[in-house]
């Protein structure tokens, strides 16, 4: 009895070290002593004898002298004839227990993730990038344009100092390529051509506009078509083949971007306010300024169909998705009408939605690349920014923060992969924000 209580005491004292000693060495003492697993197992004793298995002498298979021999034997034969039996089967999971396990994960949510297709509605993963051009701040004060590059991750900012910089976007800090200066421009439009070789740069207070040449960095000024005097409006297609202009009155007048030629002039019965092509830049939409919308056929150059803005007193700005299928209006008193493009066949369309969450004149509106954000900018009022999500039609609650101070934003665009948003505003600054969903620039 000494001895036993000896040997408890000694593992008690082991156990104690080992638990409240703070030795680098602890992984090694959790090993026991003699661990050889082998030894280990001699130690053990059986769970049950069976005396009968020592006299059991049948010979179903004969010649078979080694006694664990005999027993691998006879169970590789009555696999064979009978086949392993569903209790002897240690990997088996009944078809209960895998209904059980499904319905297990389809009401458990941390333990399975649901899919979601489409952009989330409810809240937009948002990263505060550094200002786009944060090493001039020379454009403005008020930012006009603010354009994406199609290839590469280059940004164009342009404002009414008439100055025009080109930034690499996306690293901690934008670094500027190239300034260039438009004496006596206020600059209102920027485009980079589809193959991005050109910035096509336009003012509403000159009668010319000026092309870019990326390559060579050379700007070069043109004349504007006869009998344009000056582009209140500029408006480039989708696929550059195309510029719209008015000169502030009814008539609109298509040039071909290449040639620099006058192709039509389309004559409205009210002054145009805004004007945007659609996707497949097949149609140009002129928004009227008591509301009136001419869709023009620019294969035949002939009116296609006219229709009023629902609810619009004052017209302000108009904008078609990249996916051809909506066209949001903008009016001045802060709302955002959504059509559905192949349902204005009527004179008075009914909207899909009505967004009228600004209460002041909407001066841009901005489709992203996959037709799932469409945003709307005021520059009357300070953070007069609303994102809506498409097909939901629910404003993001968590843009811009109620810490934020944008100041009065004027102008929003996004990446060709939506990967990046822009906000221009009146105090020199281009804000760039990183849009988390989509992984692309």
């Amino acid at each position: 009895m000494k001895r036993k209580l000896s040997n408890l005491d000694e593992e008690e004292s082991r156990f104690s070290n080992l638990l409240f000693n703070k030795s680098k060495d602890l992984a090694e003492k959790l090993i026991l002593p003699g661990n050889d697993n082998e030894q280990n197992c001699k130690t053990c004793k059986v769970a049950w004898v069976d005396e009968d298995d020592e006299t059991f002498d049948a010979s179903i298979i004969p010649n078979t002298k080694s006694k664990t021999l005999y027993t691998e034997k006879l169970k590789q034969k009555y696999e064979t004839l009978i086949g392993t039996p569903n209790w002897a089967n240690l990997n088996r999971i009944s078809k209960d227990e895998e209904d059980e396990e499904e319905k297990i994960l389809r009401t458990v949510g941390h333990l399975k993730k649901t899919k979601t297709i489409g952009l989330p509605n409810k809240f937009l993963e948002v990263k505060y990038m550094p200002k786009i051009n944060s090493e001039t701040e020379n454009e403005g004060p008020i930012i006009s344009r603010i354009e994406f590059h199609p290839k590469i991750a280059v940004s164009l900012v342009a404002g009414q100092a008439g100055n025009v910089s080109l930034f690499t976007i996306g690293s901690d800090f934008n670094n500027k390529l190239h300034t260039f200066k438009l004496k006596k421009w206020s600059i209102h439009f920027a485009y980079f051509t589809p193959d991005g070789s050109e910035a096509i740069i336009a003012s509403k207070k000159s009668n010319k506009f000026c092309v870019y040449n990326l390559v060579k960095a050379e700007p070069n000024l043109i004349q504007l078509p006869q009998p344009i005097k000056r582009a209140a409006l500029f408006e480039m297609s989708f696929d550059g083949k195309y510029i719209a202009m008015t000169d502030g009155f009814e008539e609109v007048f298509l040039m071909c971007t290449a040639s620099r030629e006058l192709l039509r002039v389309f004559k409205n019965n009210t002054k145009v306010v805004s004007m945007t092509f659609n996707s497949g830049c097949n149609l140009l939409y002129c928004y009227g300024v008591q509301g009136e919308v001419s869709v023009w056929d620019l294969s035949t150059f002939k009116p296609m169909s006219k229709f009023y803005d629902q609810g619009c007193v004052t017209a302000s700005c108009i904008t078609t998705s990249p996916c051809g299928r909506l066209l949001a209006t903008g009016s001045g008193e802060g709302i955002v009408n959504i059509y559905e493009s192949s349902k204005l066949t009527t004179t008075d369309p009914i909207p899909l939605k009505v967004i009228d969450n600004l209460v002041t004149k909407i001066t841009n509106l901005k489709f992203n690349a996959t037709s799932e954000i469409l945003a709307a900018v005021s520059h009357d009022y300070p953070n007069a920014v609303k994102l809506v999500h498409i097909p939901s039609y629910h404003v993001f609650p968590n843009f811009p923060k109620q810490s934020s101070n944008l100041n009065n934003v004027g102008v929003v665009n996004f990446s060709p992969n939506s990967g990046y948003m822009a906000l221009g505003n009146n105090k020199n600054f281009a804000s760039l924000y990183r849009l988390k969903y989509y992984k692309n620039y």
